[in-house]
């Protein structure tokens, strides 16, 4: 285990230790008779909705006479948020669905050294301290440009670029055209943007750079980060982003991309269910994110659908129970991948012609994938990366230099890197 990986176990087990001496241990409602209360924090999105976990668990459910499970939403800022939230209060859940963020493993029971374990999609990558502590259900891939085919057509771009400068070239013809050339927004979409588009430039040839970057060995000013910032500098200045960005609501970007009013939007494969639920009146497109020497990029990657067990929960055997069902369960896994249009070997679903041309782009690429996020394991960031470099690029739209941004972030690691 590196030292970081040792930084956030010491730092997330002492607030563990915190929680448990103001609660013991989880406070969900078992039933009188003796029946077990399984609860689940889950990831919120517009796709993944609290009926569909409702209806996700169900089969478990059914099979397991004497066993509730109770899905719960984020009522915090996101999941992390509340999962902080509750263990305060002393009320923290059994299941963390989500929020994969290596800081919040030393709250995290250790899953079992079985095959179905190992089986899961990144769960070796994850390992902290030679246990793993999340299993994933599939591979969800973060870089993909999805674009409006009618747009280009009539901005008369007539292929996809596979460099920035082409691509800076298309959206200056689609702002031309009429249309917002690139989708921005702001909440939490600013950063994870950035990192779509940069983390394959930088990762591409230093696939440990989140490693790397807590040694010290290399930084944001003097890496392909930087040169992102720059052209992504260049977009603010030009307009061929929004210059209200940091405005627009993540479900207003769908609904402007949808709408036929922007052109492009950088988005995970998630996308993909948003615009086929959408139909918006055009033929969607998807194409890598560029890359500065115009190779095929790596996609980005994280594990889809992710699930933990606090240590805290009173229930630990059923809750393992019933992640070992919830990533390894045919059908289970088969309805969490389908709802997203992510990816597993071995696993297939009826997929929308746009989910099929995503699939192709990870064989393009050799089915090679970079970090993305806060990373896993020991390539990890330190906690909070994502939320800081948000914060970073979203005062670029107030006039903050591209330059500045990569300092303030060489800065912010070095402060926040394990020791």
């Amino acid at each position: 285990m590196g030292s970081g990986s040792r930084r956030h176990l010491v730092k997330l087990g002492a607030l563990a230790i915190s929680a448990a001496l103001l609660t013991g241990c989880s406070t969900g409602t078992d039933s009188a008779g003796g029946g077990k209360n399984i609860r689940m924090l889950v990831n919120i999105t517009p796709v993944l909705t609290k009926q569909f976990y409702k209806d996700l668990v169900a089969g478990y459910v059914a099979d397991h006479p004497g066993v509730k499970v109770t899905i719960e939403a984020p009522t915090g800022r996101g999941i992390e948020d509340t999962l902080k939230q509750q263990l305060a209060a002393g009320s923290p859940p059994d299941i963390l669905a989500g929020g994969q963020n290596t800081a919040l493993a030393g709250q995290m029971a250790p899953l079992p050294d079985a095959q179905w374990v190992k089986d899961s999609p990144f769960a070796e990558a994850s390992k902290l301290d030679g246990k793993v502590w999340m299993a994933g259900t599939g591979v969800q891939l973060q870089s993909l440009v999805f674009y409006n085919k009618d747009a280009f057509t009539k901005a008369g771009v007539t292929s996809t670029p596979k460099t920035f400068d082409e691509f800076t070239a298309a959206l200056r013809k689609l702002k031309s055209a009429g249309y917002t050339p690139m989708q921005t927004g702001g909440e939490w979409t600013t950063g994870a943007q950035a990192l779509m588009m940069a983390n394959p430039n930088v990762m591409n040839t230093e696939p440990q750079w989140y490693a790397k970057r807590n040694k010290g060995s290399v930084t944001f000013a003097g890496s392909n980060y930087a040169k992102f910032l720059d052209v992504y500098q260049s977009w603010i200045k030009d307009g061929l982003v929004p210059k209200d960005a940091n405005g627009i609501k993540y479900q207003d970007m769908i609904n402007n991309f949808t709408a036929g009013k922007s052109a492009t939007m950088v988005m995970g494969n998630w996308l993909a269910a948003s615009l086929a639920d959408a139909k918006p009146g055009f033929d969607a497109g998807v194409f890598p994110v560029p890359t500065f020497d115009g190779s095929t990029p790596p996609q980005a990657a994280n594990p889809a659908m992710p699930y933990s067990v606090l240590k805290s929960s009173k229930h630990t055997a059923e809750a393992i129970d019933l992640v070992k069902y919830l990533v390894s369960d045919k059908k289970a896994v088969t309805k969490g991948l389908s709802a997203e249009g992510n990816f597993r070997t071995g696993y297939s679903y009826k997929a929308t012609p746009l989910t099929n041309d995503i699939a192709k782009l990870l064989d393009a690429a050799g089915g090679k994938t970079v970090a993305i996020g806060p990373g896993l394991g020991d390539n990890s960031s330190p906690a909070g990366f994502p939320d800081e470099l948000n914060t970073q690029v979203q005062s670029m739209y107030l006039g903050t230099s591209a330059d500045k941004v990569a300092g303030a972030m060489d800065k912010w690691w070095s402060a926040n890197a394990p020791k």
